[in-house]
């Protein structure tokens, strides 16, 4: 019974993992003006982003992931146009 009911149940990952070309809906959690990319957290994975502005900080935005490392648990992504969501555009 009790293996029926949590039978699908999974532990998620505090480093998820992401496949380039992938788009997500994040908050970017930095900025570096130094650089002009931004930061995105997602748990433990660190993606920077390119074509960030300082005036996105701590707001959600759309993103395309354009490489990834898993064994680092960091990759770099592109944003797009905050108006579209992930898939559209």
């Amino acid at each position: 019974m009790i293996r029926h009911l949590f039978g699908n149940w999974r532990f998620r990952s505090t480093q998820p993992a992401f496949a380039p070309g992938e788009e997500l809906r994040v908050y970017l959690t930095g900025f570096d003006a130094a650089t002009g990319t931004g930061v995105a957290r997602v748990g433990d994975t660190v993606l920077t982003v390119t074509g960030a502005s300082a005036a996105q900080l701590d707001q959600l935005v759309n993103l395309r992931v354009t490489a990834f490392d898993t064994d680092r648990a960091a990759g770099t992504a592109e944003l797009r146009d905050s108006r579209d969501p992930p898939g559209q555009g």
